[in-house]
């Protein structure tokens, strides 16, 4: 797996925004914006593109990145300097090349900055996906939210990719990347029973990925709507539940016990 430095603190806070407005906490917590959840996923055929088989732009990165779009967006309208400090902040903090140019007026000057932002808010975007993929609660509910977006997306209008109204068609392709996060993401047990797949306790115990809100729910194949099951907990699971699996990784226990035996003056 690949390792790189720590988040920024630009991904840390748009994680804490994007979990908000997956949850539905986000007005009370930043505010209201005028922005429902489906206006920053945007139903179209892009969407569609990307939920019809795995790929790792996801359908979290797209939201990620039209929620930084937006705020922004709204920054550049409403400030000036302190739009051109922050722009050039985050410009440099993620290395993207720019030329530092003579501009004919403060509006162009902004315009220029804004246009240069957009490949340090897909970093943004890749490292919030990376920061809240592991909660796979979330990504249930994220998926269900997608799946109530395009319910009523026609087959007439993307027949590339629906199968019915608001049912996407199936891929049953696992590119080997998806299988190594979901396998590492669920720590090389069943997201479900916890059962170990390795294979070194039990050769015939299969992993399968399965669709967290399945496909004949309204689900997608995009990996924030998957996860690793063992062979029977799939079959189990069919495409009756949305149930995502609630196992997470825990290095170590420790003792109540112990804990309350320690004193604090």
């Amino acid at each position: 797996m690949a390792f790189t430095q720590p988040h920024s603190n630009e991904a840390l806070s748009t994680a804490d925004a994007i979990r908000c407005r997956i949850t539905g906490a986000y007005d009370e917590k930043y505010g209201p914006d005028g922005y429902y959840f489906e206006d920053l996923l945007g139903v179209d055929r892009d969407l569609f593109e990307i939920a019809y088989k795995p790929g790792k732009w996801t359908l979290l990165h797209r939201f990620t990145l039209s929620h930084l779009w937006e705020q922004w967006n709204y920054y550049r309208k409403k400030s000036d300097e302190e739009f051109i400090k922050d722009a050039y902040r985050l410009i440099f903090h993620y290395r993207t090349p720019v030329s530092i140019r003579a501009h004919p007026d403060l509006s162009a000057h902004k315009d220029y900055l804004f246009e240069q932002l957009l490949q340090p808010m897909k970093q943004i975007a890749h490292e919030v996906f990376c920061i809240l993929f592991s909660d796979k609660e979330l990504m249930r509910a994220f998926s269900i939210k997608v799946s109530e977006a395009i319910a009523d997306a026609c087959p007439s209008e993307y027949p590339d990719y629906l199968e019915a109204t608001g049912i996407m068609k199936r891929a049953s392709f696992w590119p080997t990347w998806l299988r190594e996060a979901l396998f590492y993401r669920e720590n090389g047990r069943c997201a479900k029973c916890s059962s170990s797949l390795t294979g070194v306790f039990d050769s015939t115990l299969k992993p399968q990925v399965d669709h967290i809100v399945p496909i004949s729910n309204g689900g997608t194949t995009d990996p924030t709507n998957l996860q690793y099951l063992c062979e029977p907990c799939n079959k189990k699971k069919g495409n009756r539940s949305n149930e995502a699996g609630g196992f997470i990784y825990v290095p170590w226990e420790y003792s109540h016990s112990k804990l309350s035996r320690i004193r604090i003056d």
